[in-house]
């Protein structure tokens, strides 16, 4: 329901303005003078759900812009809305909040709800606009507010396409581009190579491109669209000035490096020669020379065909030759430039000035320099090397290898060998922070690493007899190195090269390191360079760690530490790392140590029971005897005197087994005494807890014994249902005759709260608690019971809050159902009963509710199990009452008409038509879906729901007055429930033609009447009930039925399993059945397989086994989906 709507009443503006003026009362005058000298611009306005929101953008002096929200709804709960008939059914409501720290403080401080000048600005705003115009102007003045989202949009998407096209404009721009030009200088101030942009202009009619102009590098940045993306970062490093004292010429290495593959790259010579940059490798090359075996005298007289005929008389030497293999060039006639130009691995510039080539050759060590240097300056075209040289020279190859690639003729290359590599990780930090992962080949015979599956497929290779060529598999090897990254996650780092990976952080370095380390032997050997590694001191024990436990307000302060390596590590970081999934934590630069499998599995849970707040952490009472226990005989502790007493009081809970009191006049049975006897340990402790019985079992006198035992110490305040608290008067006064039960209803209300004392019971509904929340809030009391706790399962709620403003010494839930649908509901129970164990939402939900919810993580599910399994008493009737007689559950299929098919089709289609649209926001979105469901439910159940003028009948009324003959012909008694009011009307009119007598509630019928209607049925009057599911689905002892019929399933089964404990409960001789009227075809059908998933859920917490998690409104629409056949 929209608060505005066409037929806008005439009072309407008045009401938003008395809901204003409420909110600005509620300010403090102390806000006046800032709030007036603020400025307020005209807010955003939408109206959703319900509600309308005005949005403000607060602009105080130079600060950045924040938001302040205001808005008005209907006085009224969530649960109830749909109930009203118009938004004037009762007042409006006003709140704001705003995102300034002034408002932060208001509200840490708890000062009202909090408040700020802004806060107080925006009211006055709002309050004027709507004070000077009469409700249609206002109509027209917040319609004027809204903002057209659609045309906004538009000039969005507008502006957006307006900037690309300009943007591509300058890309596709072919009259410019720029040329790179590169000069050798080795220059000591400018660095060994310059490197300068020359911007070309295409010459008219297209032919040709000028000379160029030299422009600055850092101009060529300034210019928008000129060059490419790659001449913009060549131009940048370029920028950068060379170090004259550090020689650091990076940059200049980098900027040649990005250059390879450039299409316009020349010398920069008077001609701008155009070359090519690429990469390879120089190496050094023995290449064979056949010469004369004979001298000149022995060669005499012998003709040139003869003497290249004749092999014995020619022999073998080699030439010493620097080359790049795979690249012909001579490299005696070109310019070299060696060292400076990589921080880590040396490289050498081969620029063949005379011709078009420029090449980047890698060496293996920085040491070759020297070797190349030794090279080029000898005359090596002079040079042969014989047998013996050559032999002595592939012995050490090795040792040469080591430095720079040696290239070896077949002759001198050694025998063929299959290779035995091994994978391993070459792993390097990183400056800063992280580290350089590799993947490569390694055998101790090759002269350096490979990659995994790189050409070529024979590799030279050195043994202590010489040379030998290693054969590889290179398919075996990819498959190797892809099963080795896929195990260990090494795809997950930033790829730099062919199987070469960056860690960015050391965090990501770590992850990678835990998982070598936890697969043992399985993974890949690591080699670090020598004196540069992450080390990794050993493993983290609980032995090692000391416990500081101090006392504070409500909390209990923790703190500890743990030495390793002689570093302290703080027990916050040991945690933080467990929570991470981090195997290790840092101890000092560079240094990291493991913590231990088992010790981890403590630390998690022991994370569990601990808030962090403000650097601090805490322990709350209720978590004592967790933490307590997770810490163990072999941690050092330090304690408070209060802990100490705290634990020696826990530990006197063991032996504490009290007795029923003697004026407690019931006989327990052993299940109630012992659920009695739970009530009290928690009592003596000061904890709350939630009994959690299946309806039926006596959670009530269970616990009207423990209040008889807390009488003396003051007065109890008991929240129940409306159509719950008659109950909890004559059961008090039936059981426990000493206690004064009250109700607080009627009469003077704030005197039955002041005149409370010890021994009373103020009975009170939930909605009269909210409305009242400040009067019992003024109020202490002893004890704080919530009976269908349930109620507070929504901590958003204002019952909810109002619930957790009470001031109680000690608080009980009772609930059949503390977790229906999603574990936020559990958490706000335990909020309110056990505040501080859970901690906040946003740290249940990361460390419980999406883990077991979104990932179904049955560790965390076991952990959250653990932590409340000591606040949560749930015991069902199948457990402990073998004397009650059995149940046996029926689902009974309704087969719709032809003309009912036709129309529940005709809504499925025109839902799924609607809502495939996606034009609407998410809260409207799901709305719909909720209000399309609700009527595909309804023809379900009889399509006079809808369609007021249908007379044809329906498939379910049919079946149900089967089922009544039936009942009637065996002498039995039924309870009919049903969620739909008017559904229930209808049989109330066939019941009427028929002459068969019943009685009838629903939530309008008031409280005495209710009961009176509860006792006739039960002295038996009426064969049938009938019953609104909401309003007698809990509350009710009706066990003179021993049928249940549900003719509509509700979403939630523990809804519907409460309605049939109306029956099936302790007092009932008669075996019930219980039927379910289901549509086929229909989604009823839906929801029964909903039922299973949603009753997983409650065992997967408190009993131990699978969950489901709760629905999206993605989920609701696959529910209208699933109808198609």
């Amino acid at each position: 329901m929209e608060l505005i709507t066409e037929n806008l009443p005439a009072a309407f503006g008045l009401l938003l303005g008395e809901a204003v003026s409420r909110l600005v009362d509620d300010h403090d005058q102390s806000l006046d003078k800032r709030a007036a000298m603020l400025r307020v611009e005209t807010p955003k306005f939408s109206q959703s759900d319900g509600k309308m929101c005005f949005e403000f953008r607060m602009r105080p002096g130079r600060k950045l812009p924040y938001l302040v929200n205001l808005q008005i709804e209907p006085d009224v709960e969530e649960g109830d809305r749909d109930t009203l008939e118009s938004p004037l059914d009762l007042s409006l409501r006003a709140s704001v909040t705003c995102a300034c720290s002034e408002f932060e403080r208001a509200e840490s401080r708890r000062t009202g709800s909090g408040r700020c000048s802004c806060t107080l600005a925006v009211a006055w705003w709002v309050h004027e606009q709507i004070s000077r115009r009469n409700s249609e102007e206002v109509l027209l003045f917040l319609s004027d507010l809204k903002t057209d989202t659609v045309a906004a949009g538009r000039d969005v998407v507008n502006q957006l396409l307006k900037l690309t096209d300009e943007a591509h404009a300058k890309e596709e721009d072919t009259t410019t581009r720029v040329q790179w030009r590169i000069k050798i200088s080795n220059n000591q101030l400018y660095g060994p190579v310059s490197i300068n942009p020359f911007v070309q202009r295409l010459k008219k009619n297209s032919k040709g491109w000028s000379k160029g102009r030299q422009t600055p590098a850092f101009d060529l940045l300034r210019r928008d669209g000129e060059g490419t993306p790659v001449d913009s970062q060549i131009a940048a490093l370029t920028s950068q000035p060379s170090s004259e004292m550090n020689r650091d010429y990076y940059h200049l290495f980098q900027s040649v490096d990005l250059l390879v593959g450039h299409p316009n790259v020349a010398w920069d010579d008077t001609s701008a020669t155009p070359i090519e940059v690429s990469r390879g490798e120089i190496s050094v090359a023995l290449q064979p020379v056949e010469i004369d075996s004979l001298d000149d005298e022995e060669r005499a007289g012998e003709t040139q065909i003869e003497r290249e005929s004749d092999p014995a008389k020619r022999k073998t030497l080699y030439r010493v030759a620097l080359q790049v293999p795979g690249i012909d060039i001579d490299i005696n006639q070109c310019e070299l430039v060696l060292g400076n130009l990589h921080p880590a691995q040396p490289v050498v510039l081969i620029a063949e000035t005379n011709g078009n080539r420029l090449i980047i050759a890698a060496l293996r060590d920085r040491r070759a320099t020297r070797l190349i240097s030794y090279l080029l300056k000898s005359d090596l075209h002079e040079v042969l090397v014989d047998d013996d040289a050559a032999h002595q020279l592939t012995m050490n190859i090795g040792q040469i290898g080591s430095l720079v690639r040696v290239d070896l003729p077949d002759q001198l290359a050694g025998p063929l060998e299959e290779i035995e590599a091994e994978m391993v990780l070459e792993l390097r930090p990183r400056g800063g922070a992280g580290m350089f992962v590799r993947l490569s080949m390694f055998d101790s015979r090759l002269q350096d690493m490979m990659r995994p599956g790189e050409e070529p497929a024979i590799v030279p290779g050195i043994t202590d007899q010489g040379p030998i060529r290693l054969v590889r598999d290179t398919k075996a090897e990819r498959e190797h190195a892809g099963e080795v990254i896929n195990r260990f996650q090494i795809n997950q780092l930033v790829p730099e090269e062919p199987y070469g990976w960056v860690a960015q952080s050391d965090e990501q370095a770590l992850d990678l390191l835990a998982r070598l380390y936890d697969a043992g032997d399985e993974a890949p050997r690591m080699i670090w360079p020598e004196g540069e590694t992450i080390r990794v001191r050993g493993e983290i024990t609980p032995s090692a760690l000391r416990v500081q436990i101090d006392d504070s307000k409500d909390w209990f302060g923790l703190s500890g530490t743990i030495s390793v390596a002689g570093q302290e590590v703080n027990l916050e970081d040991l945690l933080t790392a467990v929570t991470e999934r981090r195997a290790l934590v840092r101890v000092g630069d560079r240094e990291f140590a493991k913590i231990s499998d088992a010790f981890r599995k403590r630390l998690e849970q022991l994370g569990d029971t601990l808030v962090a707040d403000r650097g601090t952490l805490k322990v709350a009472d209720a978590a004592v005897p967790a933490v307590q226990e997770l810490l163990g005989t072999d941690v050092t502790l330090e304690v408070s005197a209060r802990w100490s007493q705290v634990i020696e009081n826990l530990d006197s809970l063991a032996d504490y087994h009290p007795i029923k009191p003697d004026t407690l006049d019931v006989d327990f049975r052993d299940y109630q005494l012992d659920g009695y006897r739970w009530l009290a340990r928690l009592s003596r402790w000061g904890v709350g807890g939630i009994l959690a019985d299946d309806m039926g079992l006596g959670k009530t006198v269970q616990t009207l014994g423990v209040l008889v035992d807390r009488a003396a110490g003051g007065p109890t305040l008991v929240v129940a249902p409306t159509s719950v608290g008659e109950n909890w008067v004559r059961e008090t006064q039936r059981f426990a005759p000493e206690l004064n039960p009250v109700l607080y209803r009627e009469g003077n209300r704030q005197q039955v709260i002041d005149a409370a004392s010890p021994g009373d019971l103020v009975i009170v509904s939930y909605q009269l608690v909210q409305r009242d929340a400040k009067r019992f809030a003024a109020k202490r009391w002893n004890t704080l019971v919530l009976d269908e706790a349930q109620f507070i399962k929504n901590a958003q709620t204002k019952t909810s809050r109002a619930i957790r403003d009470l001031e109680a010494d000690w608080r009980i839930a009772l609930s059949g159902t503390p977790l229906e649908n999603h574990l936020g509901e559990l958490w706000s129970l335990l909020r309110t009963i056990s505040p501080g164990l859970l901690g906040s939402w946003d740290r249940f939900r990361n460390r419980f509710a999406d883990p077991i919810e979104r990932h179904k993580d049955p560790e965390r599910r076991e952990s959250l199990a653990r932590l409340v399994r000591p606040f949560i008493l749930r015991r069902t009737k199948e457990k402990v009452l073998k004397e009650l007689p059995p149940r046996t559950e029926i689902t009974l299929q309704a087969h719709l008409s032809t003309e009912e098919r036709a129309m529940y089709d005709e809504a499925r289609v025109a839902a799924l038509a609607e809502l495939s649209g996606g034009d609407a926001k998410p809260g409207e979105h799901r709305m719909r879906t909720l209000a399309w469901l609700t009527k595909l439910r309804q023809l379900a159940c009889h399509p006079r729901l809808v369609d007021r003028m249908w007379d044809k009948g329906s498939a379910k009324l049919s079946l149900l007055n089967s089922l009544v003959d039936e009942l009637h012909d065996g002498e039995h008694r039924a309870l009919i429930f049903s969620q739909f009011v008017k559904h229930l009307g209808l049989i109330r009119e066939l019941l009427d033609e028929r002459g068969i007598k019943y009685q009838y509630l629903d939530g309008a019928t008031p409280a005495k009447e209710r009961q009176r209607r509860v006792d006739a049925f039960q002295e038996g009057e009426g064969e049938l009930f009938l019953i609104s599911l909401k309003a007698g689905g809990t509350g009710l002892n009706l066990t003179a039925a021993d049928y249940v019929i549900h003719l509509d399933p509700w979403w939630n089964p523990a809804v519907e399993d409460q309605a049939t404990d109306r029956a099936h409960r302790i007092g009932q001789e008669r075996p019930v059945t219980v039927y379910r009227l289901v549509a086929s075809g229909t989604i009823e059908e839906q929801i029964l397989e909903m039922h299973a998933d949603k009753r997983e859920l409650v065992a997967g917490v408190l009993d131990g086994t699978d969950r489901a998690a709760k629905m999206d409104t993605e989920d609701l629409i696959r529910l209208i989906k699933a109808g198609d056949r």
